[in-house]
């Protein structure tokens, strides 16, 4: 019986590791979003027009930058 709580622990922690690591990914890819929105508005209208990018575009455009 020992085995099998010592297995359910193990799988326990790593769930919470696999949990925690996601979230901190989610977190690193929403600041890289939330950058590429600022950089990219930063930007004059006829720059973003040379990337094939328009104002109205820089959410969908970054979003598509980090998110795939």
């Amino acid at each position: 019986m020992a085995f099998a709580t010592e297995t359910r622990t193990d799988s326990l922690a790593l769930e919470i590791s696999a949990g925690v690591h996601k979230l901190m990914q989610n977190v690193a890819d929403y600041r890289a979003y939330r950058t590429t929105v600022r950089e990219l508005s930063k930007l004059d209208s006829k720059t973003l027009a040379d990337m094939g990018i328009y104002r109205a575009g820089i959410h969908a455009a970054a979003r598509e930058a980090v998110y795939g």
